[in-house]
C-alpha cells in the first residue's frame, strides 16, 4: 500500500503512468515532479490495486493535516482509510482533498468546504 522512498524509483514509470490521468486535470502540477517529491520523502505514494494516491503530511494553523494531494484509477476506501489511519498515527488531526464535482459522491465523510472557480480571461 505505501512505497518507502528508496522503493519508488523502481515503479516510477508506473506510478507516473497510472497517476497521469489525475495530473492532466492540473493547471500548474506535473506528475514527474510530484513522484520525485515522494522519493525525495517530501510526499508519500500509494497504491492498491489499481488505485494510486499521492498525499502530503501539511502543517496548517489547526495541526497537522493530511492532504490527499493527486489520486487516479478505480477508487479504493479502505485505501483513503489506511492513508488516514497512517496520517494519524503521524499526528495529523484533518484529512483533506482537492477534485472534481464527481470526488464528493465518492468520498461522503468528507464535507466542502471550498470550490474553484474559473475563467477564460
Amino acid at each position: 500500500m505505501f512505497y518507502l522512498p528508496q522503493e519508488i524509483p523502481a515503479i516510477r514509470h508506473a506510478a507516473e503512468d497510472a497517476l497521469r490521468p489525475a495530473f492532466d486535470h492540473s493547471d500548474v502540477a506535473n506528475v514527474s515532479d510530484w513522484v520525485q517529491r515522494c522519493i525525495d520523502d517530501k510526499a508519500q505514494l500509494w497504491r492498491l490495486r489499481a488505485y494510486w494516491v499521492i498525499s502530503e503530511v501539511q502543517d496548517t494553523k489547526n495541526g497537522l493535516a493530511v492532504h490527499l494531494v493527486f489520486s487516479a484509477g478505480g477508487y479504493e476506501p479502505e485505501l483513503v482509510d489506511a492513508i488516514n489511519t497512517w496520517a494519524k498515527a503521524k499526528g495529523c488531526n484533518k484529512s483533506f482533498f482537492s477534485g472534481r464535482p464527481g470526488c464528493q459522491r465518492k468520498r461522503p465523510d468528507y464535507r466542502m468546504k471550498y470550490i474553484t472557480m474559473e475563467k477564460d480571461i
